[in-house]
């Protein structure tokens, strides 16, 4: 997804018709002093649901994602913030990643449950859903999947309802399972925005990147290869011998490997240049007559043991200030990446 830039609500509920259509939900939910659970996976979304929720009704929904502790014993463990939220009388959200959110998490005090962005597997979809209708419940539970739709052509939106849809009624047939739905079973007009939205014409700033999720860097120094004029540039598929992104140019290549840390400032250790180094060979064998530099890129900073691997096995480092200056030099949109994203498109997590 694109990278959360605040701006006026009025402007924003203006070119984002769910997130109208939301708040006033949530208004007619708090009249009658009840609970919601928000659905949401990615992390931008729910950061952007938390600043509206925040400036419209005062207060800050907390997130419950993949970043949040399990362990029981930990001061803002999922169960005791969940716990918290349960307690607390009176209308309330909460906004929850249904793939943090499994089995043994129960949320009976939550009557609405809204499926603001969906997952691409209804029977997650449906055990997100279950998180409310636990034993407890005493109350009539609501559930909504809002879908942005037009006159003149099939949305996203509409397109992915009609194939969950479709996947949830197989799942009846005892001979079908209820997998996900696929990017193949989109045309690609379904999924990539349109180039006229401001919000992905713009060129992508280091501030974006800092906020970016793993995949979607990847895409991004996938993208800014091929504005520097490689004509072969690829993403990997994941776990794929220590590399993450080829750029081939006739004989000369780069294999890449691209670290994202939610940390400002962090110091990488010298991971990156084992995998990239381990995987040198692999790519070698698979593009003959090419050849490699190495190349680990962070949107932090790397620290002096990585330095010194990386000297060692002629791995060059680029950290945030390089990444800054490449930035500037290659200017990437967010069309640019979301591209690439959807276009080899393995599943989301």
């Amino acid at each position: 997804m694109s990278v959360f830039r605040p701006e006026p609500l009025a402007d924003y509920r203006t070119r984002a018709p769910k997130l109208a259509w939301l708040l006033v939900t949530l208004q007619k939910i708090q009249t009658n002093d009840e609970k919601v659970i928000i659905f949401c996976e990615f992390r931008e979304i729910q950061r952007m649901l938390r600043y509206y929720i925040e400036e419209v009704f005062g207060f800050a929904p907390d997130i419950i994602n993949g970043d949040t502790s399990a362990a029981a014993k930990h001061i803002a463990s999922r169960q005791k913030r969940i716990k918290a939220f349960q307690a607390k009388l009176g209308f309330g959200v909460i906004i929850l990643s249904p793939v943090a959110v499994g089995f043994g998490v129960n949320i009976q005090a939550a009557n609405h449950v809204i499926h603001y962005t969906r997952t691409w597997n209804p029977a997650k979809e449906d055990q997100a859903t279950d998180r409310a209708y636990r034993i407890g419940q005493t109350k009539e539970v609501n559930v909504y999947c809002p879908v942005a739709f037009a006159d003149d052509f099939t949305t996203f939106d509409v397109k992915l309802d009609q194939l969950l849809t479709y996947k949830r009624a197989l799942a009846g047939d005892m001979l079908n399972g209820t997998g996900d739905v696929g990017p193949g079973e989109f045309a690609i007009e379904d999924v990539v925005p349109d180039s006229g939205d401001g919000a992905f014409s713009a060129a992508i700033t280091l501030n974006d990147a800092l906020r970016m999720e793993w995949d979607y860097f990847e895409c991004l120094i996938a993208a800014m290869w091929q504005k520097q004029g490689y004509k072969t540039v690829y993403r990997t598929p994941q776990h794929d011998d220590g590399v993450d992104v080829v750029a081939i140019n006739g004989s000369d290549g780069v294999l890449i490997q691209c670290k994202t840390c939610g940390s400002d400032e962090a110091l990488l250790s010298w991971d990156a240049v084992k995998e990239v180094v381990a995987g040198e060979a692999s790519y070698k064998m698979r593009h003959p007559g090419v050849a490699f530099c190495k190349i680990c890129i962070t949107n932090q900073f790397f620290n002096g043991t990585a330095k010194t691997h990386a000297d060692l096995n002629s791995v060059k480092l680029l950290g945030q200030t390089q990444l800054a200056e490449l930035l500037k030099k290659f200017p990437v949109t967010m069309l640019d990446v979301e591209k690439l994203v959807f276009a080899e498109w393995g599943g989301r997590v």
